[in-house]
């Protein structure tokens, strides 16, 4: 392993155990009927520390790489839950696609450093609905459209072909200043990044002993996600991320999968709530991993 990827993850590491985060806090129970919402499955509960996610978004940035200024820029997009991990004494359950996904929308503004765009933290907002789709409305038929109401569930940031039973699970925001790139690189390759800290308000009905989220209420997540285009795939269009210009703005598309996934990639780590106090550790580790984020580009 590489020295940046070692300092990269110990700096997130650290400031996860020095806020009293603590891996595995989540039970969660599939066949549990959130108030009569819906059930995702009939397995038994289960605890866990962490679901690796898969993504597919549209990054529209204001203005082209290298413009001077603060420009503004808006993502939308899907995130897939693939499967859920294990932590010791944990029961059955683990390691399976619940059929649950959220739809986000990414607003702010930030700068242009030569390729790479940078978001500022003061002006982030992030809004997210986690979903559950019971039974045969599998998400897997999920895919990315241009922002219309695309199906049954009334809250659509761009994400179409939603299964008549979802139902909302919770809802996330913004907690903590995060780190969020955007790169243009050659032959219309792009990469994108975001690590957030966020709140997580689950729905009422969805916690205790009747809903999917058993243990404990309230909690936080840590989300990170990246997307990069694979050479010597074409772009635009090709798989992963892929940039193009439009009237004056610069579009990052990151692509679904033939199978209906996100092309992008990435995990949700679930945290106990810690100390207030302590928050400012979190966002002090997102600056490092921007720092080294940059000096990778300039490699």
């Amino acid at each position: 392993m590489k020295l940046r990827k070692i300092v990269l993850a110990g700096l997130l590491t650290g400031s996860m155990l020095a806020t009293g985060a603590v891996a595995g806090v989540v039970t969660l129970n599939p066949s549990a009927t959130n108030g009569g919402a819906g059930t995702l499955s009939s397995d038994a509960a289960f605890t866990t520390d962490k679901a690796t996610t898969n993504f597919a978004s549209v990054l529209d940035v204001s203005g082209l790489p290298g413009s001077a200024g603060t420009q503004s820029f808006t993502e939308t997009g899907f995130i897939l839950l693939n499967e859920f991990s294990g932590v010791l004494n944990s029961v059955s359950g683990v390691r399976e696609n619940y059929n649950i996904y959220a739809i986000f929308e990414v607003t702010g503004s930030g700068t242009w450093a030569s390729n790479l765009f940078v978001v500022s933290n003061s002006s982030l907002s992030i809004l997210a609905d986690l979903i559950g789709s019971p039974g045969d409305q599998a998400t897997s038929t999920l895919s990315f459209v241009t922002p219309t109401d695309g199906g049954a569930y009334p809250t659509n940031f761009g994400v179409g072909n939603f299964g008549t039973a979802d139902f909302l699970l919770g809802t996330s925001s913004l907690l903590n200043p995060v780190l969020a790139t955007a790169f243009a690189g050659t032959g219309g390759i792009g990469t994108i990044s975001l690590n957030a800290y966020l709140d997580f308000a689950p729905q009422p009905g969805t916690t205790g002993s009747g809903g999917f989220f058993q243990s404990p209420d309230p909690f936080q997540i840590v989300l990170s996600t990246s997307a990069t285009g694979t050479p010597p795939d074409t772009c635009p269009g090709g798989a992963g991320t892929c940039w193009a210009t439009s009237g004056g703005h610069t579009i990052f598309t990151t692509s679904v999968t033939a199978d209906g996934l996100g092309s992008g990639s990435g995990n949700i780590i679930f945290i106990a709530v810690p100390e207030p106090a302590s928050l400012a550790l979190i966002g002090l580790a997102f600056v490092g991993m921007g720092i080294l984020g940059y000096r990778r580009r300039l490699d």
